[in-house]
């Protein structure tokens, strides 16, 4: 979520998981029912929940300071 280069302070650490934990709610929200026959919908909601998990990932990784 973050570009910064060096140490990322505890505030804004904390803002940017609470945005990513928002998005995320609100991506499940508006999921629909899935078509399962439909592979082009498959796909893609695997790939916004790979993105998001990827996100999530970075956002909640130890600090590499």
């Amino acid at each position: 979520m973050s570009a910064a280069t060096g140490p990322v302070e505890p505030v804004l650490r904390a803002a940017e998981q609470a945005v990513l934990i928002e998005a995320v709610k609100v991506h499940v929200e508006n999921i629909r029912p899935i078509d399962m026959t439909d592979a082009g919908q498959l796909v893609g909601h695997l790939m916004a929940a790979e993105v998001l998990l990827i996100k999530i990932s970075e956002a909640f990784a130890p600090d590499q300071t």
